[in-house]
């Protein structure tokens, strides 16, 4: 009987449904930034949109400092005052963002059954480490995980310190309990087949030990086989809602030609081994891996 000691897990779109929260989220953001302005919906997500292709990510937490839309009306002001003057567009985010964001169905009982079966979960995504890991925070899942491998955090703004750029007080709503923490290069994506292996060597886990499942067809699928573990393509993750998908093209640091990279004819090759239709499934898929059948 073959063991599994260790399942990883992409992320957004894997465990959640990132299009889907972010989204809205961030068009909630743009309305109520919008009428503390008076500078338009389309004018701020192009703004947006340059910021985002300067840090390589949709989420730089200082975006709204470094707009250049706001650059003449915020001329003299500092981080906690830029900050305080566009609270209510904060608070807007966030406001949508505790509404929106809910782990796919099944996926939190499935991982307690994992860690109850004495395996490992590790979290394995291109998405920068505070927000990975603030989200596993707000889901309730962060004791589930063995370990989070991501890229680091963009870091603060030259003489910004983390006490100017706190939403909340204390501070310990920042924090944490995975026990394990990589930054990785930031340089090493998926489906790069370093991108899995430095986890599989940090545990010292072969490859036929392991489990990865992912949204991604190109980027977990083609990774895991690369690198000989066992693969699930989690085809749920494709499905959000088309309105959201145009918007975040709108704003995302997405290169013009990796938008829709995953066409078919770019995945036509790339045959997963198991496809899910439910998180909760994985289950199942680790026992037939196990058992060999």
């Amino acid at each position: 009987m073959k063991k599994i000691k260790l399942v990883v897990t992409d992320l957004d779109n894997t465990i959640y449904n990132w299009v889907d929260f972010y989204v809205p989220s961030f068009l909630a953001l743009i309305q109520e930034l919008s009428k503390l302005t008076d500078i338009s919906q389309a004018e701020l997500k192009a703004s947006f949109k340059r910021i985002h292709k300067k840090y390589r990510t949709s989420e730089y937490t200082f975006a709204i400092q470094q707009l250049d839309v706001l650059q003449e009306i915020n001329s003299g002001l500092d981080v906690k005052q830029i900050l305080h003057k566009y609270e209510p567009a904060i608070r807007a985010f966030r406001k949508t963002r505790k509404k929106t964001l809910r782990l796919y169905e099944g996926v939190k009982e499935t991982l307690t059954e994992i860690r109850s079966q004495g395996k490992k979960i590790a979290g394995r995504t291109d998405a920068l480490m505070f927000h990975v890991t603030m989200r596993l925070k707000q889901l309730g899942i962060e004791d589930l995980y063995t370990g989070i491998f991501a890229p680091p955090d963009h870091g603060f703004p030259l003489g910004t310190t983390p006490d100017d750029v706190r939403f909340y007080k204390d501070s310990t709503a920042y924090k944490t309990t995975i026990p394990i923490k990589v930054e990785l290069d930031p340089t090493i994506r998926k489906p790069d087949p370093r991108a899995l292996l430095i986890v599989l060597d940090h545990f010292n886990i072969k490859p036929e030990e392991t489990v990865y499942i992912g949204d991604s067809l190109l980027r977990d699928v083609l990774l895991a086989q690369e690198c000989g573990v066992h693969d699930v393509y989690a085809e749920y993750g494709q499905k959000y809602d088309p309105r959201h998908y145009e918007e975040l093209l709108k704003i995302t640091y997405w290169p013009e030609e990796e938008i829709g990279k995953e066409d078919i004819s770019s995945i036509a090759e790339i045959k997963p081994t198991f496809v899910i239709s439910s998180f909760s499934e994985l289950s199942h898929i680790i026992r037939k891996i196990e058992i060999g059948t």
